[in-house]
C-alpha cells in the first residue's frame, strides 16, 4: 500500500518520511572517494545550491576545501607550528594596532580563548585579529568586525568594572597646558614660558550607582541595605587608588585617575543618592605602554609593534 507517495517499509539507504531525531553530531568521517569540498553549518534553513557557499559565517561550523591539506577552519596555520596566539584590535580605517592579548600555545584548548575588551571606545567599529606566531614571526590575520556600541556611563580598571544609565553624561572638562605670563620691563607683549610637555584633561563626573532587579531594567530603590551596599560598593571602587579607563555614551575615551574623592549628595530624596568625582588624564588609551601599565591589556612589551 502507498500512502503521499511513500510505502510503509523501508531499508537503511531510505530516506525518512518524517523528521528524525538525530542525536549531536561530534565526528565526520570521508572514505572511498573523492572530494572537493566540504562544508558543515548549522543553519538548516537556507535553501541548497549547486555551488558552495564560500562566506565564513557564524553558523559555519567547518570548511575543507582540500587544498593539499585537510585543514577545515577559517584560518591555514596548524597546532603543531604555532608557538603563540596573539590578539589584536585596531579602529576600522586606522593602520596601527593594539596587541591585548599573548597566549603561549602548548594544546589544543590553548586555542579556545575567551575575554573582554574594555579598552574600546562606544560608538565605534573596531577590527580584532587573531594572529599565530609560527618561528618567531607572524602568520595570517584572521579578522572579524565589531561594533561597540553602549547608552551608559562606564568606569572600569584591570579588576573591575561599573556603568550606570543614571548620569547627566556631560563629562565635563578642562584641558591642561602648564605656563606662565611673563611681562618684561620694556616689552609691550608679555612672553610666555612653557617649561613642560604638560598636555592633559580634568573630567568632572555627575552619576548615580543603583541595583538593579535580576534582569537588570529596575532600580531597587525599596531595598535600603541594598542600595545601601551598593552605593557603598561604587564609592570604594572609585578611591581604590587604581587607574581607570573612563568612557562616555559618544565614544569619549580617556585613561584617568580619580584625583578629587567622590562626594556623595542627596538629591530631593535621601534614597536618590548622586556620587560627584573629579579625574584626571594619566596616559594614552591608544598607547600599550600607557595601558599595559594600568594593568588595562596582558601583552607584554615583546609583543608590541611586531
Amino acid at each position: 500500500m502507498i500512502f503521499s507517495g511513500c510505502m510503509f517499509c523501508s531499508d537503511i539507504m531510505s530516506v525518512p518520511c518524517t523528521p528524525t531525531n538525530i542525536e549531536e553530531i561530534t565526528k565526520i568521517e570521508l572514505s572511498d572517494g573523492v572530494y572537493d569540498d566540504l562544508r558543515v553549518t548549522k543553519n538548516v534553513t537556507d535553501e541548497l545550491k549547486v555551488t558552495v557557499p564560500q562566506e565564513w559565517d557564524w553558523d559555519t561550523v567547518l570548511h575543507a576545501k582540500f587544498n593539499g591539506n585537510t585543514c577545515a577552519g577559517n584560518v591555514n596555520w596548524k597546532f603543531d607550528t604555532v608557538s603563540h596566539l596573539i590578539i589584536k584590535r585596531k579602529k576600522t580605517g586606522d593602520f596601527k594596532w593594539i596587541t591585548l592579548e599573548a597566549h603561549k600555545v602548548e594544546k589544543i584548548a590553548d586555542f579556545n580563548i575567551k575575554n573582554i575588551d574594555i579598552t574600546a571606545a562606544p560608538n565605534h567599529m573596531y577590527q580584532y585579529a587573531a594572529v599565530p606566531i609560527i618561528n618567531g614571526t607572524e602568520g595570517f590575520y584572521f579578522t572579524c568586525n565589531v561594533a561597540v556600541k553602549s547608552n551608559s556611563l562606564m568606569i572600569a580598571d584591570q579588576d573591575d568594572v561599573w556603568n550606570t544609565h543614571l548620569s547627566d553624561n556631560y563629562l565635563d572638562n578642562t584641558s591642561v597646558v602648564p605656563q606662565q605670563t611673563v611681562t618684561t620691563m620694556y616689552d609691550r607683549y608679555p612672553t610666555i614660558v612653557r617649561n613642560t610637555e604638560a598636555n592633559y584633561e580634568e573630567i568632572t563626573v555627575n552619576a548615580q550607582f543603583f541595583p538593579t532587579n535580576e534582569t537588570g531594567c529596575q532600580i531597587m530603590l525599596d531595598d535600603d541595605r541594598r542600595r545601601m551596599n551598593y552605593n557603598n560598593a561604587a564609592k570604594q571602587f572609585l578611591r581604590n587608588g587604581k587607574t581607570k579607563i573612563l568612557k562616555s555614551v559618544d565614544g569619549n575615551l580617556w585613561l584617568v585617575y580619580v584625583t578629587t574623592p567622590p562626594s556623595d549628595t542627596a538629591v530631593d530624596d535621601y534614597r536618590n543618592r548622586k556620587i560627584t568625582f573629579s579625574c584626571t588624564e594619566t596616559g594614552d588609551v591608544n598607547s600599550e605602554n600607557d595601558l599595559y601599565d594600568a594593568g588595562l591589556i596582558t601583552a607584554a612589551r615583546e609583543w608590541w609593534n611586531r
